[in-house]
């Protein structure tokens, strides 16, 4: 008997360790209302309930839940621990509806694998029923028109494209008017750059012209002899730095006397300067082979100071100024140094 009694204690206890085990999980379906106006939003949330280690499917559900009724929205699984094992799982869907009627939502079935059984259970929620309705519509008023789209203002992005199409038909008129009127002068689309000559360049093309002018051979000593040391001057100038357009013939040799040049070179140079003041203040007239001789010689000293570096000359005697170097008028003048001052102001009188 007492065996007996013992067997039927442990499977009183089994049996509701079974139901127990069953009722441990479980699904719902909830609206926030089962009553809506046609094209109102509601919430539809699904959750499922059970321990932790269940491996849970969630039901697949479509854009239409029945027809008429669609999901236009839907979140994520959420996951809410319950306790030490257990978990909750949740998901809302927004759901809506355009036609109006009363419409049976089908029961969601949550398929789950217990850890350590290979059958595959399922619980299901219970069914919901959803009611649409039309909006009441006061059939003693009179009707109105649909009022038509407020028009919205132009943004920026928008507007954009059309200023960019303006500012290109603007820039091609432009272009179009600036290559007629190239056209119609003759004269070039593009003007190219001419490249800068060296020092040395210009003055041998300035050398080469004065050769051609002739200038001596017909009678024109003084400006034949002004020009070429105007050249020499400026090509000084540009070479070695030093203002010899402003600087007497002394100041423009003791200048010189400071740079890499060689005796040779300073000594032409010093001769042009020397014959041209002479001419140019003392009415000297020099022999032809003398004109000719000024000329090759400053040719030379070109070539023999051509390559050599052109840095700028610092000199206390660039400082100095041009008044107090200036000796009384009625000092008498050497060669090569402003000659025949006086007799120059002679002739301007």
């Amino acid at each position: 008997m007492n065996t007996l009694y013992k067997i039927a204690v442990v499977l009183i206890i089994l049996f509701f360790q079974l139901i127990a085990k069953g009722q441990t999980e479980e699904a719902s379906a909830k609206l926030d209302t089962t009553d809506i106006t046609i094209g109102d939003q509601i919430k539809l949330q699904l959750s499922f309930s059970g321990p932790s280690d269940v491996e849970v499917v969630w039901p697949k559900i479509n854009d239409t839940i029945v027809k008429a009724v669609e999901v236009i929205d839907r979140t994520g699984i959420d996951t809410i621990p319950e306790g030490e094992n257990n978990s909750l799982y949740t998901q809302n869907l927004t759901v809506t509806s355009f036609d109006s009627g009363y419409y049976a939502l089908p029961p969601f079935r949550f398929v789950y694998k217990v850890k350590d059984d290979t059958v595959l259970h399922f619980v299901e929620t219970s069914p919901l029923l959803l009611g649409v309705h039309t909006v009441e519509v006061d059939t003693t008023k009179a009707f109105k028109d649909i009022k038509m789209p407020i028009a919205a203002p132009y943004t920026l992005r928008e507007a954009l494209p059309w200023i960019i199409l303006g500012l290109g038909v603007v820039l091609i008129s432009y272009l179009l008017f600036y290559y007629f009127r190239k056209k119609k002068h003759n004269e070039p689309v593009f003007k190219t750059r001419k490249p800068k000559l060296s020092p040395f360049q210009i003055a041998f093309d300035a050398l080469e012209t004065l050769r051609f002018k002739k200038l001596w051979q017909n009678g024109k000593v003084k400006k034949y002899h002004t020009e070429l040391t105007d050249i020499l001057r400026s090509y000084i100038s540009e070479k070695f730095g030093i203002p010899a357009l402003e600087m007497t013939t002394d100041e423009i040799v003791e200048n010189i006397d400071a740079t890499p040049v060689n005796e040779q070179a300073k000594a032409k140079m010093k001769d042009i300067f020397v014959l041209a003041d002479l001419v140019k203040f003392a009415k000297a007239q020099p022999l032809p082979l003398e004109n000719d001789l000024s000329l090759n010689n400053a040719m030379d000293f070109v070539k023999e100071t051509m390559h050599l570096n052109s840095e700028p000359i610092q000199n206390e005697s660039n400082t100095v100024d041009a008044e107090a170097e200036k000796k009384p008028e009625k000092e008498a003048i050497e060669p090569g140094n402003n000659i025949g001052i006086e007799n120059d102001e002679k002739e301007q009188k």
